[in-house]
């Protein structure tokens, strides 16, 4: 809704902090610092989303044959905080800032054994 109300740039990077958000909310549900080490051995904050999802796709994506998919996902997280801070947000932008932001929350959803078949 946000999106299609939009008409401005404040507007437009609000998209990216509720992409942003979502992404929090997700990475705070499925992050288990146990399950999930980060590589450099510095634990995230509580509100670290990109070292938390870093550290969930490195460690669930693991090996060659899912370097497209860690690609594919952190490339998205990335566009959802780049596009916050963006002065020529624009709707294209933000249209897909939120569509990445939703394959990433589905991608996540497939590794905690949320959605289809539990992949362990």
């Amino acid at each position: 809704m946000r999106l299609d109300s939009a008409g401005n740039e404040e507007q437009y990077q609000s998209v990216g902090l509720l992409c942003r958000e979502a992404l929090i909310s997700v990475a705070q549900e499925v992050y288990d610092a146990i399950r999930h080490p980060p590589a450099n051995g510095t634990a995230p904050s509580d509100t670290d989303v990109k070292r938390m999802l870093d550290s969930i796709f490195d460690n669930e994506l693991k090996g060659s044959g899912n370097e497209e998919a860690r690609a594919h996902a952190k490339a998205a997280v990335r566009l959802a905080l780049a596009l916050q801070h963006k002065r020529t947000a624009d709707f294209k932008t933000a249209a897909l800032c939120a569509e990445g932001t939703l394959s990433v929350v589905n991608m996540m959803a497939i590794l905690a054994g949320r959605r289809g078949r539990s992949l362990g």
